[in-house]
């Protein structure tokens, strides 16, 4: 896959969410420890994906490119540096090529909080 290196203007904080105890009314306080932070870019799908993609469970996602990672999984939660919105990663789609430099799809999806 061919990216412009100036496409990659985001930057993506790739992390797991830590819950601590306070001594408050609140009681807990949630933090966003990040593991590792990676410059990205929006990937734009094409009008034919998007309707494909109507009425499942990923037609609410947003597919990022990044170089690629071996230590990237699905385990991790992604937000972007300077925002509080934090996604699940929904798939990863490694570039299995010989060239370089090589670029990973990402799909996010975001994570709503209820309660």
């Amino acid at each position: 896959m061919k990216l412009a290196i100036s496409r990659l203007n985001k930057i993506a904080e790739f992390g797991k969410p830590n819950t601590t105890q306070i001594r408050t009314i609140e009681g807990s306080k949630t933090e966003f420890n990040v593991v590792k932070t990676l410059h990205c870019a929006i990937y734009q799908r094409t009008l034919a994906q998007q309707y494909q993609l109507i009425g499942t469970e990923l037609a609410n996602t947003i597919v990022i490119a990044v170089r690629s990672q071996a230590k990237v999984d699905d385990a991790l939660q992604v937000r972007f540096k300077g925002d509080t919105q934090t996604y699940r990663i929904v798939n990863i789609s490694r570039d299995e090529s010989h060239n370089y430099p090589r670029y990973d799809l990402i799909t996010l999806s975001k994570i709503t909080k209820t309660g």
